[in-house]
């Protein structure tokens, strides 16, 4: 009886032994190791813009009309070559919009070309030729009213420096030249002729389309703000000069200064100062999202 109480107690002792080992051999479980978020985009590649924007004249028209209006009559008729001066000329803002390409260099560097119309923008002024040397009838002045659009086709290729990211806005400056196409069209002229000492009698035509190609350049700066990874908003400020503008000749109505035809042409380049908001979309950037790394697992 002895003995079978030593044995049981034995092999309880085993048992406890063996249970004891093989809880140690159970260990936990191992941690859930959360995947790192994407990777900053690294933004190197090609990319497609579009901008719409709204452009104030920056520059007062300083304008002649050449040939001299009273050149087709009598040298004998005036006694002094008659004077000419436009008074009051304005030029209407501009809206306009372009679509363009691109690459990014680098997170600082940037090339695009652009192809842009501009237009809605409205040109009047007021001419008057004087002629105080009259040998005819008397001093005679000549009043018109001149009206008109003045459009624009531009192609530029700009650089920009990008100045660093802050919180998803990116500060940048750039430059840009190409070539401007101005169109100042559908221009009327309404005036009166005024003799001293006769009655007034209506003046006036009107002028054919006239368009001048020009060397166009343009300063800019702006933020850009991270919409998406691959989308980005775009607000700026540009300065573009256009070059010069004028217009074809006239066709005079009535009675005006000889009836020769002339042209309105500019002396100081079409500018304005445009305020512009647009969308650059990033193509084929195969750096915007880093790849996860390899799961670690447990081995026992």
């Amino acid at each position: 009886m002895a003995n079978l109480k030593v044995l049981v107690l034995a092999s309880g002792a085993v048992l406890a032994l063996v249970g004891s080992a093989a809880a140690a051999d159970l260990l936990p479980p191992p941690p859930v190791l959360e995947p790192p978020p994407p990777a900053a985009a690294e933004f190197t590649g090609w990319y497609l813009r579009g901008d719409v924007g709204v452009g104030v004249n920056a520059n007062t028209p300083n304008l002649f009309n050449t040939p001299n209006p009273a050149a087709g009559t009598p040298n004998s008729y005036y006694s002094v070559v008659p004077t000419q001066s436009f008074y009051n000329s304005t030029i209407s803002a501009a809206t306009n919009f372009d679509l363009g390409i691109g690459y990014q260099v680098n997170n600082w560097l940037r090339f695009d070309a652009t192809g842009e119309y501009r237009g809605g923008s409205h040109f009047q002024s007021l001419y008057v030729l004087n002629d105080a040397g009259n040998t005819g009838t008397g001093p005679i002045q000549l009043a018109d009213f001149y009206r008109g659009d003045i459009s624009s086709w531009v192609g530029l290729v700009n650089g920009y420096l990008d100045m660093g990211t802050w919180s998803g806005v990116t500060p940048y400056i750039g430059a840009g030249v190409g070539l401007a196409r101005n169109t100042l069209s559908g221009m009327t002229d309404q005036g009166v002729v005024t003799a001293i000492g006769g009655a007034a009698s209506p003046s006036g035509g009107y002028f054919n389309d006239g368009s001048k190609f020009n060397f166009a350049w343009a300063l800019m700066t702006g933020l850009d703000f991270n919409v998406t990874q691959n989308l980005k908003l775009e607000l700026g400020y540009r300065f573009l000069d256009l070059g010069k503008y004028a217009s074809g000749g006239s066709y005079c109505l009535g009675t005006c200064g000889g009836g020769v035809p002339n042209y309105v042409v500019s002396k100081n380049d079409l500018a304005y100062n445009d305020f512009r908001i647009g969308l650059r979309w990033m193509i084929g950037d195969e750096q915007a999202y880093a790849p996860p790394p390899t799961p670690l697992v447990r081995k026992y």
